[in-house]
């Protein structure tokens, strides 16, 4: 079964925290164990080669008795106690021990070397030093040992004193250390959550908000730079854009208005009407693309309590023109109460519009078109049309889609538009059949808080 490197950061630096703790725990004591051996060993050689150099300083030759080599009394006195691990031996150059201690029986006294500068051997319990000597014109060798096994092992229990303090502190400052970093990870993670909540908030209506970098460590630091740098021109883009859509549309206006005029000098009235049709169409695609950029350039300060009644009411007397030419006749249902939403006036009556106007131009002249206010915050307009066919009524609202494929007189944007601005509202769109047959295009614009 193969195992997988987990997606998240913490559970990555928990993952190797813990195997480098399980290192730790079993090669630190190991590694702290063997120093202190070698350090003990080196320190337990020093004690015993300083005890045989006083021994030496201390032991007299007596001229009566040559080859004898004689301790003073409290010397003799401190090795003749109780046996705490240590002995001694003076040994001369045939090998023989001349003097030795009441408790140097088992010593290995025969296995150390008598050289002419200190020697060391170890065996079994037994560390064992070798000193030359020069006492009374003739060299000696004091052999001091050391019984490891016995209370007078002194370094021993400091050693194994130490390990068992020291592994009691290490193995929970070890234990302690993942909780602490899951913590700090935790906060550190907690901020850049933050920025990124902050991030994910910026829209089309926000493009001047910048993320601030105050708390993040410095390998985020560039991200957060980049993202602003990202957003500055994510903004510069669509002031571009806004001002080059408005500037084709004032424009085009004027040519448009001024193309108008001259078509009434047209004698032949069924190519005047023809001709005036493909104007009012090309007028319709520029006032959707004029709508179009002010819908992309709405900021949050634009949103404000509006009456949703007052709107619907005047974008019907704006639409009666149109709607009057058409033949459609148009029932307005409303409450008698204010609906207030939280908007921008002049957006939701672009909206509106679009579904009145998509109303009249795809049913036939004649049928019906009701507009309603619901005291929700919601808008409809129902026609009686032949209503809606395609499956996936998404793609109504993409820009220049129609069911036929074919592009239609209002550029294929009016729905779009409509989204548009139903998103800037934080809203919703909603398409569906008519109660009676024909299409229901409704929004539904969050009420404003009291």
């Amino acid at each position: 079964m193969r195992i997988r490197w987990p997606r998240s950061l913490i559970a990555r630096i928990l993952l190797l925290e813990g195997a480098a703790i399980l290192f730790a725990m079993v090669f630190i004591p190991l590694l702290t164990a063997s120093v202190l051996q070698q350090t003990k060993a080196v320190y337990q050689e020093r004690l015993l080669i300083a005890q045989a150099q006083d021994i030496a300083a201390e032991v007299t030759s007596t001229a009566s008795a040559p080859g004898r080599v004689l301790l003073p009394p409290a010397l003799e006195a401190l090795y003749a106690g109780t046996y705490d691990g240590r002995a001694f031996a003076i040994v001369n150059a045939a090998g023989h021990a001349v003097t030795y201690s009441p408790h140097a029986n088992g010593v290995p006294w025969d296995a150390v070397r008598r050289g002419r500068s200190e020697e060391s051997f170890r065996r079994g319990s037994y560390v064992v030093v070798s000193v030359p000597a020069r006492i009374a014109d003739m060299t000696w060798w004091i052999l001091v040992s050391q019984d490891e096994t016995r209370p007078g092992a002194i370094t021993d229990d400091i050693t194994r004193g130490f390990l068992t303090r020291y592994l009691a502190l290490l193995l929970p400052i070890l234990l302690l250390l993942p909780l602490v970093n899951s913590v700090l990870i935790a906060l550190l993670v907690r901020t850049v959550r933050k920025v990124s909540d902050h991030a994910a908030a910026i829209g089309p209506r926000s493009l001047h908000v910048r993320l601030a970098d105050a708390g993040l460590p410095t390998e985020v630091r560039p991200l957060v730079h980049a993202t602003n740098s990202l957003i500055e021109r994510l903004e510069q883009s669509f002031t571009a854009q806004s001002e080059f859509v408005g500037n084709v549309v004032h424009e085009l206006r004027t040519p448009l208005a001024t193309l108008r005029i001259r078509l009434d000098a047209v004698s032949d009235d069924a190519l005047r009407a023809t001709l005036l049709a493909q104007v009012d169409r090309v007028s319709h695609v520029v006032s959707q693309l004029h709508d179009l950029a002010r819908a992309d350039v709405i900021e949050e300060e634009d949103l404000v309590a509006i009456d949703l009644v007052a709107v619907a009411r005047d974008t019907l007397t704006d639409s009666a023109p149109m709607i009057a030419a058409s033949g459609h006749p148009v029932t307005l249902d409303v409450p008698a109460a204010p609906v207030l939403v939280r908007g921008n006036r002049v957006l939701l009556s672009i909206a509106l519009s679009n579904f009145i106007s998509n109303a009249v131009r795809h049913t036939p002249s004649g049928t019906p078109i009701a507009i309603a206010v619901d005291p929700r915050g919601t808008v409809s307009v129902t026609d009686r049309g032949p209503g809606v066919t395609v499956m996936d009524r998404s793609l109504l609202t993409q820009r220049f889609w129609r069911a036929d494929h074919r592009r239609s007189d209002s550029a294929g944007i009016g729905l779009s538009i409509v989204q548009r601005i139903v998103a800037l509202h934080d809203g919703c769109l909603n398409i569906s059949d008519g109660p009676v047959g024909g299409t229901r295009f409704a929004m539904v614009i969050p009420l404003a808080r009291q």
